[in-house]
């Protein structure tokens, strides 16, 4: 019984880490036009073709990513307010923190993987 907890927590660690930060954070296209914070993205949309041409490509690095995606985030403190980014990997139902220096990052999981790189 032990060994399948042990199994078990192996496996819910190994789905919610990630040794690249790039894949826990995206950065905000208009930096300024919203208010730093936590929060939980209510829904994502895509904004196809608004990124300009050269300046995004999928994980691979080999097609160009020419969308932008709005998220749609219920602050922490209250209120309401989106976010257009230059990244796609993120979803409905993610805790995320709007960084004064105009990134989203992902804090869902975190602490698995601040433990991990330790």
């Amino acid at each position: 019984m032990k060994t399948r907890g042990a199994l078990l927590l192996t496996l819910l660690i190994g789905c919610t880490t990630t040794s690249e930060p790039g894949l826990l954070e995206a950065n905000i296209v208009a930096p300024g036009n919203f208010i730093a914070g936590s929060g939980i993205i209510d829904s994502v949309g895509v904004l196809p073709g608004k990124r300009k041409p050269g300046t995004g490509a999928d994980a691979t690095g080999n097609h160009p990513d020419r969308n932008l995606y709005r998220l749609y985030v219920r602050m922490d403190a209250g209120g309401f307010q989106t976010v257009d980014i230059d990244s796609g990997r993120f979803i409905a139902g993610e805790a995320i923190e709007l960084t004064n220096d105009g990134r989203v990052v992902r804090v869902s999981g975190t602490s698995f993987n601040d433990a991990l790189r330790r």
